[in-house]
């Protein structure tokens, strides 16, 4: 590259070669990953933000209008605090070459200062001795010997000794990092990226990753925890729509750390740490569209650490159960996607259920449900895949969602790779699948093997029902999940349904009241002739924004049974879209005969 210019294809040569070079070390930087958490995914975070600028890149040659399509793929693409620091390392690459079609050389090495220093306006709390510090250290020195390059690639022969340097340096700038003898984990990517466009220039091969003399891991054998944050969930979402980024900095400010505003004037990427999830996106949905959320439980990636079970369960979050059970035992959630007009949201993540009811009643369009997507899919299984020798994924009914045929299509792809793994369709929804995903975690906690599980969860499917008293028909009328003419009837009379699964998993309405009190009065002596036929075994009851029903209804049933229910929790948000408010719900498993 012996040229004093650069244009749009010539930058994204460079920079994917500076992409792939990064990707080819994602796992040594995940090792020496120690801030702002422990948490080992910064070579992750940072190889899925970059393939997602090789991957979705409009290129041409103008070097603005490129450079423009790579901000917008990185900040749509971006991932965890590193990957949002590079998108919007990028889009201030875009921002300061505008309008322009070739840049030269001075010009470029102007771009990268003004983009680096612009990293600081991203971040509320900006820290010293991370990938910041390299990346605007490094723009100065070179825009102060910029005089001394006539081309490009001078200019980054002439400086990754200096960049190296910078990065050695980090140690004694940020505690931690010494603390653990290593430098940062997201500085030590950007240079990885410098010297990716270095072995393009040179014409070398990408194909073999290589550290760098004198710079690294000093002592890998550290002990990694989250002693640096008091904070949760790892938060991220995008916010479309015209937005100053000190309007949504200050807006997060009170409810977290490690918080980053990223991208264009029309397209932000928001990063930070929270125990707040839902006050977030509550917030965040009065600035503009959500679009992408993203949530991870620091903490409990933290504990798998020190996990003892070998098998991992994973569930969809139409099964209701109580949220210890996610602490309590191996249980991880896959969420559906909840789209309120064009704002997405995680169902049981990152939305209340008590707010959920008035969107419900407000929204101008009827919130609907997707099923987690491909990727969606993908990324949670291969992060228990790394974590478990094996799966066991319960999924509701593939009669209802699509769910369960979006996680089958991956498990067979990973059975033929030779991974364990079982998707069961549990032809259940609700309380039902949610006791079912109990006592699965059960058996793993009492150690039983995985075939053993399987066998027994086969056998329960059969024997476990739901029973649904909803307070009206207008819900499952709006979500579609009733005929038109029957739901227009029931509205009109006021009549309230009890609404069932069949053997199949197919949802049915075999009988209505007047009242609500009726409705109860008709499960009760159903329970009742099902406890004689063959005794139920365990219950669950679960409610929509009626837990003084739930409760009084789970007592009355503890008289017929004999025994308490195993809990009592709220549906989630997916569910409550079609049941509307005041239903209630009683899941059973009886026993053998």
């Amino acid at each position: 590259m012996r040229q004093n210019y650069l244009n749009g294809k010539d930058f994204f040569n460079m920079f994917r070669h500076g992409a792939m070079e990064v990707i080819n070390n994602k796992e040594h930087l995940n090792k020496i990953n120690v801030f702002p958490v422990a948490d080992g995914d910064t070579g992750n975070n940072l190889a899925m933000t970059l393939n997602s600028v090789i991957d979705y890149t409009q290129v041409v040659d103008s070097f603005y209008e490129t450079s423009k399509s790579m901000a917008e793929a990185s900040i749509y693409g971006a991932r965890g605090n590193s990957g949002v620091i590079f998108a919007q390392y990028i889009s201030g690459i875009a921002s300061a070459s505008e309008g322009k079609d070739r840049i030269s050389l001075k010009d470029f090495i102007e771009v990268i200062r003004k983009a680096s220093e612009g990293i600081y306006d991203s971040l509320v709390h900006p820290v010293e001795g991370t990938m910041l510090t390299v990346m605007k250290q490094w723009s100065i020195y070179l825009s102060e010997h910029k005089d001394k390059y006539q081309y490009v690639d001078e200019m980054f022969l002439s400086s990754i000794d200096e960049a190296k340097k910078l990065l050695s340096k980090t140690p004694e700038q940020l505690a931690i990092l010494k603390k653990h003898n290593v430098v940062d984990s997201g500085a030590k990517g950007f240079v990885y990226y410098l010297e990716g466009i270095i072995k393009f220039i040179r014409g070398e091969t990408l194909e073999v990753a290589r550290d760098f003399q004198g710079v690294g891991v000093l002592n890998q054998g550290y002990n990694r925890n989250h002693e640096n944050t008091e904070f949760r969930y790892c938060t991220e979402a995008l916010v479309k729509g015209k937005v100053e980024k000190e309007q949504l900095k200050e807006a997060l400010s009170a409810y977290g750390d490690s918080i980053i505003v990223a991208g264009s004037p029309t397209l932000k990427h928001v990063h930070l740490h929270t125990n707040k999830v839902e006050a977030v996106f509550k917030t965040l949905s009065k600035y503009g569209v959500i679009d992408r959320p993203k949530i991870e439980d620091m903490r409990m990636q933290e504990r798998l650490k020190d996990k003892t079970s070998k098998i991992a369960i994973l569930t969809d979050s139409i099964g209701d159960f109580p949220k210890s059970y996610l602490d309590q035992y191996d249980v991880h959630l896959l969420p559906v996607n909840i789209f309120v007009g064009e704002n997405q949201y995680l169902d049981k993540v990152t939305v209340e259920a008590e707010d959920f009811y008035d969107t419900i009643k407000n929204s101008k369009i009827y919130p609907n449900s997707g099923q987690p997507n491909d990727m969606q899919v993908k990324q949670k299984i291969d992060f228990l895949k790394e974590h478990y020798e094996s799966i066991i994924c319960i999924m509701v009914s593939s009669k209802l969602s699509g769910t369960y045929e979006s996680v089958e299509k991956y498990g067979k792809k990973l059975k033929k790779e030779g991974y364990p793994i079982e998707v069961i369709d549990s032809k259940l929804n609700s309380g039902a699948q949610g006791l079912l995903v109990a006592r699965t975690a059960e058996m793993v906690a009492e150690g039983k093997s995985k075939e053993e599980i399987v066998k027994a969860i086969e056998d329960i499917i059969p024997r476990t029902e739901i029973y649904v008293a909803l307070n009206t028909f207008a819900n499952s009328l709006k979500s579609g999940r009733v005929p038109k003419v029957v739901g227009k009837i029931g509205v009109f009379f006021k009549l309230r349904p009890i609404i069932s699964l069949d053997k199949e998993g197919k949802g049915t309405a075999f009988s209505i009241a007047v009242s609500k009190k009726m409705l109860m009065g008709k499960i009760k002596k159903m329970l009742e002739k099902k406890n004689q036929e063959k005794p139920i075994s365990e219950y669950v009851v679960v409610y929509s924004k009626d837990q003084k029903g739930a409760q009084d209804f789970a007592a009355e049933i503890e008289e017929i049974i004999g025994k308490a229910p195993k809990y009592i929790t709220e549906i989630s948000s997916v569910t409550a879209l079609h049941v509307g408010e005041g239903a209630i719900a009683v899941g059973f498993i009886r026993e053998e005969v």
